[in-house]
């Protein structure tokens, strides 16, 4: 028998703080994005979770010194956004060796601010205790230390969640045209395969009726249709249609995109995520 695997929310280290609970339910978790090496002294990762209104950033912190504890660990995220602002932050109170513990930042959305997509400046504030490694015991009191991590992305994709829909082609038909926006773009990818992966990653949406890969052989030869849907935060179902074609000179690819959804901002915001 296959063991069960418990299901685990990957926002409950949010939910168990009750400051950060208040804000609401979590829309969605990205994957963890590494901000360190993984062989630096102190190894950092970053999980985003979407909310209305906010971004909780939650970044795992693992101290692999024996003979330091760090107490009071935050990080700092500065950028220069017209969308976000930095609303506060959650300390790691103590980090012994080996354990890793949860600092977090909260970032809000500017109300009727258009969102784009922002770097993040990253840097891990804390305090060194000096400890014996054989006894654990504290040798000193804390020292300020500060530590620069890697620039962090916020992407409106982040926003939007992979949902499928049972008939694309019905679904398409019934948001309708009223709120749809059409764009073209020529794309830097010398493969067709590759400009699709990318074309799924940009927008963050599910691929539909299995067009999220091109068959063997055939990459390259005509143009591929590719059909996606999600849900962006706030509960906008979103539909695109985007055909990949390849220019047959090595000079890039060819993408039209169409974006339906109820909300014309929703449409056009999506349309922006391709770059």
């Amino acid at each position: 028998e296959k063991e069960k695997k418990e299901v685990i929310d990957p926002a409950a280290a949010v939910y168990a703080i009750p400051e950060l609970a208040a804000l609401g339910r979590v829309f969605r978790s990205s994957p963890p994005t590494a901000l360190s090496e993984e062989e630096a002294e102190y190894v950092v990762t970053c999980v985003k979770h979407v909310l209305p209104e906010h971004i909780i950033l939650q970044f795992p912190i693992q101290n692999t010194l024996e003979d330091q504890r760090l107490v009071n660990c935050t990080v700092t995220v500065e950028g220069d956004s017209e969308c976000f602002e930095v609303a506060g932050e959650v300390a790691a109170e103590s980090i012994k060796y080996g354990e890793t513990v949860n600092a977090f930042t909260v970032i809000s959305r500017i109300p009727d601010a258009p969102l784009t997509p922002c770097n993040f400046e990253c840097v891990l504030n804390f305090g060194v205790v000096q400890v014996d490694p054989k006894s654990g015991e504290d040798e000193s009191d804390p020292f300020e230390e500060e530590y620069p991590l890697e620039e962090l992305e916020i992407a409106t994709s982040d926003f939007m969640a992979k949902v499928s829909v049972p008939d694309f082609r019905s679904s398409w038909e019934m948001v309708g045209n009223a709120n749809e926006v059409l764009e073209k773009f020529a794309l830097q990818f010398k493969k067709q395969e590759d400009a699709v992966a990318a074309v799924i990653d940009f927008l963050g949406m599910q691929p539909c009726d299995g067009t999220g890969h091109i068959k063997p052989g055939e990459g390259g030869k005509k143009p591929h249709m590719l059909h996606l849907s999600g849900v962006f935060v706030g509960g906008t179902n979103v539909l695109a249609r985007a055909q990949v074609a390849a220019q047959g000179d090595a000079s890039g690819v060819l993408l039209k995109i169409a974006v339906r959804s109820d909300d014309p901002d929703v449409s056009r915001m999506v349309a922006d995520c391709i770059r």
